[in-house]
Formats: structure tokens, sequence, C-alpha cells
């Protein structure tokens, strides 16, 4: 139904949307929270320091849930 669109962002494509949008907040959400997720918020971590990006990252602590 939506062919080979992208629904979500490895780390990678979150530095490079990161660059594209000039954003100086990142805020990564829903990282950790599946089994199906290749790469976790330390792939995350990782890709934007690599990237010089580190400083714009920033990860929110679980509250527990519902």
């Amino acid at each position: 139904m939506l062919g080979d669109a992208n629904l979500t962002l490895d780390a990678a494509g979150m530095v490079e949307a990161t660059r594209i949008l000039g954003a100086s907040t990142v805020m990564p959400v829903h990282v950790d929270a599946g089994a199906h997720f290749t790469e976790d918020i330390t792939d995350v971590h990782s890709a934007f320091t690599g990237a010089g990006l580190g400083d714009l990252l920033h990860v929110l602590q679980a509250h527990g849930g519902r």
C-alpha cells in the first residue's frame, strides 16, 4: 500500500534528517520500543557523536509507562 516508503529512520537517517532540517534539538522516541528495531539508543548516540552532532541529541528517560 505504501510501496517503498520508509516509515522509520535508522540512526544514519536521523543524522541526515537533522542536517537537512537544520534542527537545533533532536529527541528520539520509540527507539527501544520493540524487538523489531535493529538499532537502539546506543547506536543513535554513536551516530550523532560520530557526525559531530552529539550536543543536539537529548534522550528522554522512560517514565515507566502505564
